[in-house]
């Protein structure tokens, strides 16, 4: 890889990891700019050069480096909804438990479930748009989503194949 880009993806990383811990420690609206990048041990201007928003960092971290997880233990041929596929989402989910639930706790559940939608939406590829049809993707997206924010939620009792067999029962596919 590029040192370029392996370097931008580690200032990113470094400004969400910050963004994160202050977020437990503070309000949204307390933190500033000027504490997420010293707390990054970066300049605002590669904030700045990075993200314009905090919401920014949140969508960076669902989108990038969550996703990223999912799509490197999916391999080449991601496909919507399989058994497989839900064995990898809710790994990688309780992997970011801690920062899942912030989000969540924070108000901002909505934004991962957007950000859910829209990958999932790209896995799925062309859908009819001038039919019902289109909705079952939403209908299994909200659905596994909060199943998943559940269990996050009550601590992952259940082991990871038996949510994703519950999942893919309900969704209708097979195991």
């Amino acid at each position: 890889m590029d040192k370029r880009i392996e370097e931008n993806k580690r200032v990113k990383d470094e400004i969400a990891n910050a963004f994160f811990a202050l977020l437990k420690q503070k309000h949204y609206d307390e933190i500033s700019v000027t504490e997420i990048a010293n707390r990054a041990k970066v300049s605002r201007m590669a904030y700045y050069r990075n993200f314009q928003t905090k919401i920014d960092i949140i969508d960076y971290y669902l989108g990038e480096v969550i996703w990223s997880d999912i799509s490197t233990a999916l391999g080449d041929n991601p496909k919507f909804w399989t058994y497989e596929y839900g064995v990898t989402f809710i790994k990688v989910m309780k992997k970011h438990r801690d920062r899942i639930l912030l989000l969540d706790e924070c108000g901002y559940a909505s934004l991962i479930l957007k950000k859910f939608d829209q990958k999932n939406e790209e896995l799925a590829g062309d859908m009819p748009h001038n039919s019902v049809e289109r909705y079952k993707l939403y209908y299994a997206s909200g659905a596994s989503f909060n199943g998943m924010l559940e269990w996050l939620r009550g601590g992952c009792r259940e082991s990871v194949e038996d949510m994703a067999k519950s999942m893919s029962k309900f969704i209708g596919i097979t195991s």
